[in-house]
């Protein structure tokens, strides 16, 4: 009998029914819509910090990532690169020759990140052609190819098919000079990398410094479902301690991107529960007026011999009822907004946040959608039903105190 008496008072009252069923259910969907964009952005952005970094797990010679010195190198690389590509766990080993140095032409000198590479390989992580705004990306048959930021390229004054004289430091300390010609320039839409960042095959890198048989960096993508940890746990073995080398995985080569994602998901976190406070104190309210306009029926139940608790009972089932249908409703609110987002993405840059960058991490060309995390949904709703039924607690308390010869005077 209470549970259909308390479907019955539920439309009795429909203009306070779907005020408080609406304020239910559009705090459920934004919830769920608000996680779901929330995990995706998360994502992406580790996505990138890891194609930034280089890889899963990064090889180094001992101490380079600190330092970025230029005798900090991967020697007898090739049988290194060779143990890496056969530890289990490893999808693709990625060989790099990294330079720090300067560049130069008849116009002036800047300085540039080189980064000798194989374009074949690098496309499984991240494509840098994509950036390619003029010329080749290391795709024609010159053996000293040269591919510079867009900002480089306009401070030196260059034109495709220009000589740039690249001065760095060998392995052994030794300042040397190599020429190349500019091929291509890629336009990343952060001018601080635009203006340092540079290209070219490993081959014409390693002739340039010196650094025949020896590498910079090797790049270790992990194959599915294998966590970083354990994999660099494995190559570490792999390649042993007798080269003096550095296994990294890629959260501890950018901790900052980590500790970015993990504050913007807490500061998500307080912002969904101050916005459940304020809505639940409304609920409450609204649930304890509506207990007040309820005074004399409620005392002429019971009066009808329909005890406190019994009351008490009434309003908890009425609010189950309310918080059921509102919570479907949001949950096709939130599922919805889901779709459209999942199709139509929010892209960072049409906010005004064309140039963004966190620890060297390139976030300006991001666009997030929806990623629905079953667990998180389900935490959500847990959270939402929960509160719900708790905001109306008091008031269900209050109710059931009624003494009836009060509750019948309360008009009079």
């Amino acid at each position: 009998m209470i549970w259909k008496l308390a479907w019955r008072n539920l439309w009795r009252h429909r203009g306070r029914t779907l005020i408080m069923g609406s304020a239910v259910a559009f705090l459920y969907g934004l919830t769920l819509l608000g996680l779901s964009i929330n995990d995706d952005a998360h994502g992406r952005m580790l996505q990138e910090a890891i194609a930034a970094a280089g890889g899963d797990v990064l090889i180094h010679g001992d101490g380079y990532w600190d330092t970025r010195a230029s005798d900090r190198v991967i020697r007898s690389s090739d049988s290194a690169l060779g143990r890496v590509a056969d530890t289990e766990g490893v999808r693709l080993a990625i060989p790099r020759i990294l330079i720090s140095g300067l560049v130069s032409t008849s116009s002036g000198s800047s300085s540039v990140y080189l980064q000798g590479i194989r374009p074949e390989l690098e496309i499984e992580l991240t494509d840098p052609a994509d950036d390619l705004t003029h010329g080749s990306f290391l795709s024609d048959e010159r053996t000293d190819p040269l591919v510079l930021g867009s900002g480089l390229v306009d401070l030196l004054e260059l034109e495709l098919g220009d000589r740039v004289v690249l001065t760095a430091s060998d392995p052994e300390g030794e300042l040397v000079r190599a020429l190349f010609h500019l091929t291509g320039i890629v336009e990343t839409g952060v001018r601080a990398l635009d203006e340092t960042v540079g290209y070219t095959t490993i081959e014409a890198a390693r002739d340039a410094v010196a650094m025949e048989e020896m590498l910079s960096q090797i790049g270790v993508l992990a194959a599915e479902g294998v966590e970083p940890g354990p994999l660099a746990a494995r190559v570490s073995a792999a390649v042993g301690t007798e080269n003096a080398l550095e296994v990294l995985t890629w959260e501890e080569a950018v901790p900052e991107m980590v500790g970015f994602v993990e504050l913007d998901d807490a500061f998500g976190l307080i912002f969904m529960l101050v916005l459940l406070v304020v809505v639940l104190f409304s609920i409450t309210n609204t649930f304890l007026m509506a207990v007040m306009e309820r005074v004399r029926e409620l005392g002429l139940l019971n009066a009808l011999g329909l005890r406190g608790r019994e009351i008490g009972r009434l309003l908890i089932a009425e609010t189950l009822f309310l918080t059921a249908l509102a919570m479907a409703a949001g949950l096709v609110l939130g599922y919805g907004g889901h779709l459209a987002v999942s199709h139509f993405g929010i892209s960072v840059a049409a906010y005004g946040l064309e140039e963004i960058e966190i620890s060297g991490v390139e976030l300006s060309d991001l666009v997030f959608y929806s990623t629905i995390i079953p667990s998180r949904w389900l935490a959500a709703s847990l959270l939402v039903a929960g509160a719900t039924v708790a905001s109306a607690l008091y008031p269900a308390v209050r109710a059931s105190r009624l003494a009836p010869a009060e509750a019948m005077r309360f008009y009079e």
